[in-house]
């Protein structure tokens, strides 16, 4: 931005100088979020603690039920509960690899003169 005092009076006032304080602190920050791949730490943060608590509820559901349950049950119950959540854990894998090559430093294309 442009540090040199204004011409008008007007861009001197204090609302004129919030705005452009705000202005430049939005982009820094917006910089300095895409720099350190936050929305993609958020992904990864998110995908394991969902994995605690799936893995954890899958695991106590089955012992904890007042019927008792074969193993067999039990092992089916675990299945039903697990198969889809490693599928889902996998497509919320491929999500942040996604946006961590969208973030990261761009490569020259192959073939491309500079």
């Amino acid at each position: 931005m442009n540090d040199e005092p204004a011409r008008r009076t007007a861009d001197r006032g204090v609302a004129s100088v919030a705005v452009l304080t705000a202005k430049q602190t939005s982009r820094s920050f917006w910089r300095w979020f895409e720099e350190h791949h936050i929305d993609s730490l958020l992904v990864i943060i998110v995908t394991l603690y969902l994995t605690i608590e799936v893995v954890t509820w899958a695991l106590w559901f089955p012992t904890e039920m007042e019927t008792k349950l074969t193993g067999f049950d039990r092992a089916a119950i675990l299945g039903a509960v697990l198969t889809p959540w490693g599928i889902m854990q996998g497509l919320m894998f491929k999500f942040y690899v996604d946006l961590k090559g969208k973030n990261g430093p761009q490569s020259p294309q192959p073939g491309a003169t500079t």
